[in-house]
């Protein structure tokens, strides 16, 4: 099944531009339509009703909401115009934070492009919440597009697999996108000293994909992290696009070790696709 409806988160963060055009090549591709989403952090109403002195402020600040408001549809507008395809758009405006905005309309549609981080370990840690809290509370795959980067449908796809239900969800939601890619590679980190179970799972994943006539190759790893290592061989093969499942374990257990979602959240470099 394709992707009929595709939510893009919008704002004024460095990656909007690459969000916003990776969100317009999946809906001439998909013939989707696209929702652009404002949140506004708090509600507006509230500023508009007060009195006095106390109003003044009020008005000033809902009038900065506005703006943005107002920014953002124009930015949308102008990127659906640009592309000249003529696709369905709607602009949803919600009165909350970007994480719980994202949840609520992302479950109305087939794939979410939340704002993303800048690659590199000091990403901000407010954007890394909402990108999270996303993941958690969709039920819907999110793609995350850092700035500068370009999202290539018939390029190399590399697939993370570690047999886990978070993975075998995301590949499952990213069939459409592994269909029209060029190569697709499926990576398994194994432990150092073997992981038997995780490679007959990798074989099975291949079986898995040809039956919906996708061709794949497995590269099984030995040792180190896997969220390294994924992005290590997605640099190194070339990977345009990487597909990876969200806490495979408890995210107070990632916060406390680390874990393979927070650093592909926070440092991969090609769009990623992730479910959880």
């Amino acid at each position: 099944m394709d992707y009929k409806t595709i939510l893009v988160a919008l704002g004024d963060d460095p990656a909007r531009a690459a969000r916003l055009h990776a969100a317009l090549v999946l809906c001439r591709h998909f013939g989707a339509g696209l929702v652009g989403l404002t949140a506004t952090g708090t509600q507006l109403e509230p500023f508009r009703g007060a009195g006095d002195e106390a109003g003044k402020y009020a008005e000033q600040a809902a009038a900065s909401l506005q703006r943005i408001v107002d920014e953002n549809l124009a930015a949308l507008q102008a990127a659906v115009t640009s592309s000249g395809s003529g696709m369905r758009c709607r602009h949803a405006v919600v009165e909350a934070e970007t994480g719980w905005a994202l949840a609520m309309e992302g479950r109305f549609a087939d794939l979410v492009l939340p704002p993303a981080l800048q690659a590199g370990d000091n990403a901000p840690a407010l954007m890394a919440e909402e990108a999270e809290y996303a993941l958690l509370n969709t039920g819907r795959p999110m793609l995350l597009v850092p700035a500068g980067a370009t999202l290539a449908p018939q390029g190399h796809a590399l697939v993370g697999w570690d047999g886990s239900q978070p993975a075998a969800r995301a590949v499952s939601d990213a069939l459409p996108l592994l269909a029209q890619a060029s190569y697709v590679t499926v990576v398994v980190v194994a432990g150092a000293s073997g992981e038997d179970e995780k490679e007959a799972g990798g074989e099975r994943l291949l079986q898995w994909l040809a039956a919906h006539g996708i061709e794949a190759w497995l590269r099984v790893e030995r040792g180190g992290q896997p969220g390294d290592e994924l992005l290590r061989l997605t640099y190194e093969l070339g990977a345009g696009l990487l597909v990876a499942g969200g806490y495979g374990r408890s995210r107070l257990r990632q916060r406390v070790l680390g874990g393979t979602t927070r650093t592909l959240v926070r440092r991969a470099g090609v769009p990623l696709f992730m479910s959880h």
